[in-house]
């Protein structure tokens, strides 16, 4: 965690037994530096979720969301336009996946024509790195 004071952002997983302690480490962890304004998105797996795909960087990014949306309007209006601007007219895409995304972006969604799946996969994945990178620095 120290490292995201002189590096680029970075993914960490915790793995570990049920009650070994994880979450509360990671928020033992990044509190103090959530308190200096550092953002961190933390998912947890859940089992009884365990035929949905991704289950654990949806719930993250629904918190951090969340988290956005309860920010001034300021801040919000701010992530929204990086947002947007970043993905383009493949916005629709990151709110299909991620509904509580919608609130911060409104109403300013485009929806991609349908395509096939590998083209689906493909504006997806762009789109998801762009909002990466945008809300990452």
């Amino acid at each position: 965690i120290r490292s995201c004071f002189s590096s680029q952002p970075e993914l960490v997983i915790i793995s570990g037994s049920s009650g070994a302690g994880k979450s509360s480490l990671v928020q033992a962890a990044v509190e103090p530096f959530r308190e200096k304004g550092f953002n961190f998105i933390t998912g947890k797996f859940d089992q009884l979720k365990h035929k949905e795909p991704l289950s654990a960087v949806t719930s993250a990014f629904d918190q951090y969301f969340d988290r956005i949306g309860r920010m001034s309007a300021e801040h919000n209006e701010l992530i929204r336009t990086s947002i947007l601007d970043a993905t383009g007219d493949c916005s629709g895409v990151l709110v299909d996946f991620f509904p509580r995304l919608g609130r911060i972006l409104g109403s300013n969604v485009s929806t991609p024509a349908k395509v096939g799946d590998k083209e689906a996969r493909h504006r997806f994945e762009y789109a998801f790195r762009s909002m990466i990178r945008e809300i990452a620095t």
